[in-house]
C-alpha cells in the first residue's frame, strides 16, 4: 500500500473511533468527537487533508460513508458494530453487552 493511502487509512480510521467510540460508551462528547463530525459530515471544514479524499484515496463511496456514520451516531448497536470491526480496537474498550 501507498504511504498515502496509509496515511488516508489511519486518518479516516482515527475520525471514526472519535466519532463512534462516546456513543458506544455513553459518554460525554468533547472536542475529539466535535472535530470529528465536523471533518466526516461538513465538507466545508478547514482540513488540510480532507475526508473526501480519504476517501477517494481509499475506493470508498464518501456519501455512502457518511450515510453509515451518521445513522450509526444514532444507533449504539451498529456504532458498536463498526468500531469492532476497527484495525484500533485495542484502543477502544468497549463496555460488556448487556444480556
Amino acid at each position: 500500500m501507498k504511504r498515502y493511502k496509509k496515511l488516508a487509512e489511519a486518518v479516516l480510521e482515527r475520525a471514526i473511533v472519535d466519532l463512534l467510540k462516546p456513543i458506544v460508551e455513553e459518554k460525554r462528547r468533547g472536542v475529539d468527537w466535535i472535530t470529528a463530525y465536523k471533518w466526516i459530515f461538513d465538507p466545508n471544514w478547514p482540513s488540510v487533508l480532507k475526508f473526501e479524499l480519504c476517501c477517494d484515496a481509499l475506493g470508498l463511496n464518501s456519501e455512502e460513508i457518511r450515510r453509515v456514520l451518521r445513522k450509526a451516531c444514532y444507533n449504539k448497536r451498529l456504532a458498536k458494530e463498526i468500531l469492532l470491526r476497527s484495525k484500533k480496537m485495542e484502543e477502544v474498550k468497549l463496555e460488556e453487552e448487556e444480556s
